[in-house]
């Protein structure tokens, strides 16, 4: 065997190793993905349970403001920061969504809801002050949403 042909069979050798070092990586992000998208899902269950909680512990408040009752200083501003907790959350799931890491059967009825929940009550004087604050994309949704 001569040096051309140690240096090819190198060359083989280095081939192989590349393939097999793309195959282990394509293994590991799928791996990391399937985690992220985990981890992704469980952020939002906590981010929905303490929303949960909180309109639980605020109901008598919420059903005050759904009853068409004269509103006082406190209840706008309680209003006001309901929609924005709410913008807050909106928008992760919409960035989840749009990162694949929330199934579309998932996504569809959110969006659904979105649709409605944006017609309450003083959600549009919340929107227009603090809507340029949030993301480029989201703002762009939430606006053809209102437009429809």
């Amino acid at each position: 065997m001569n040096l051309n042909d140690v240096a090819n069979l190198a060359q083989i050798v280095a081939a192989v190793g590349v393939v097999v070092s793309l195959i282990y990586l394509a293994v590991q992000i799928r791996g990391n993905t399937k985690v992220a998208s985990a981890q992704a899902r469980h952020a939002i269950s906590e981010f929905v349970l303490r929303i949960s909680i909180f309109r639980a512990e605020n109901a008598d408040r919420f059903a005050k403001l759904e009853s068409g009752a004269e509103l006082t200083d406190g209840d706008r501003q309680f209003r006001y920061w309901s929609h924005v907790q709410f913008l807050l959350h909106a928008e992760t799931y919409f960035h989840h969504h749009e990162l694949g890491l929330m199934p579309d059967a998932h996504w569809r009825p959110y969006a659904r809801y979105m649709t409605k929940y944006i017609q309450s009550p003083g959600f549009k004087e919340a929107w227009d002050d603090i809507g340029p604050g949030f993301s480029e994309d989201f703002t762009g949704w939430i606006n053809a949403l209102l437009a429809t």
